[in-house]
């Protein structure tokens, strides 16, 4: 066995791994995440009756599949054109990039309902969960969920639309560096003042805060509600400019059509 050329091949992928993203998130970023997340959570436990926990928990991860799937699934079916080389076909039809990303939306939409109504029915039956419980509280919580994850798919698009391809890992990375701020098992509280102060501006931390004052209470966290709907109007507006303000010089540069 020649030990150079197995170097060498060590030595390729620790380069490839420095310069993919997908990469280094994989090695070393994923990992920071998931040891803060549940180092938080480890804390916020040791007080806590074992029933409410599991309400909590439950509940915590049917949301959070709500904005990771929607805000991930625009950027990744905005991929599969450039993969597919299908992003000229778009530009040479009648659709504009306002409708594509509106059908982007309903495909998400169509999609998350069909994932959420499984996830409810699997909860009800194995562990005798309903987050259903809320009632009109809980399609509240899920508008301003679906606003936000969709003003993220929207950045993530502009992204692409700037930097290129080689940006498209960010599609689904981009929602695991907001998930250990987002208090999403655990409450804000339970944070450092610095993440707090971080948590109040991410309009899904007041949608989590607002599920498990609901499942403790049984009263809607009116404002939570608000907190997040103005957040989320914020940024899904800043999300629109910055993706027009993109298009626009990525038409202009001829960016477009490189992106094949």
């Amino acid at each position: 066995m020649n030990f150079n050329r197995v170097f060498a091949i060590i030595l390729r992928h620790i380069f490839t791994t420095m310069h993919q993203l997908e990469r280094f998130f994989d090695v070393i970023i994923s990992p920071i995440l998931v040891l803060v997340l549940w180092g938080f959570l480890s804390q916020y436990v040791q007080n806590i009756q074992s029933q409410t926990l599991a309400a909590f928990l439950l509940g915590g991860m049917m949301l959070w599949v709500i904005f990771e799937k929607v805000s991930t699934d625009i950027g990744v079916n905005f991929m599969y054109e450039v993969w597919d080389r299908n992003i000229i076909n778009l530009l040479a039809s009648p659709i504009t990039f306002a409708e594509y990303l509106g059908a982007l939306i309903g495909i998400s939409l169509v999609k998350i309902l069909i994932a959420f109504t499984s996830m409810i029915l699997m909860a009800g039956i194995f562990y005798h969960f309903q987050i259903t419980a809320l009632g009109f509280g809980l399609a509240l919580l899920w508008i301003n969920l679906f606003i936000f994850a969709a003003s993220f798919g929207i950045f993530n698009v502009s992204l692409v639309l700037k930097y290129g391809h080689s940006i498209g890992p960010l599609t689904w990375i981009l929602p695991f560096f907001v998930q250990p701020f987002a208090a999403v098992f655990y409450p804000i509280s339970i944070l450092p003042p610095f993440f707090q102060k971080i948590a109040f501006f991410i309009p899904i931390s007041h949608v989590f805060e607002g599920m498990r004052y609901a499942l403790k209470t049984g009263q809607f966290d009116v404002n939570s509600f608000w907190v997040a709907l103005v957040l989320n109007i914020v940024y899904f507006s800043a999300s629109v400019v910055f993706f027009a303000f993109t298009l626009k010089k990525a038409l202009k540069s001829g960016r477009l059509v490189k992106l094949i």
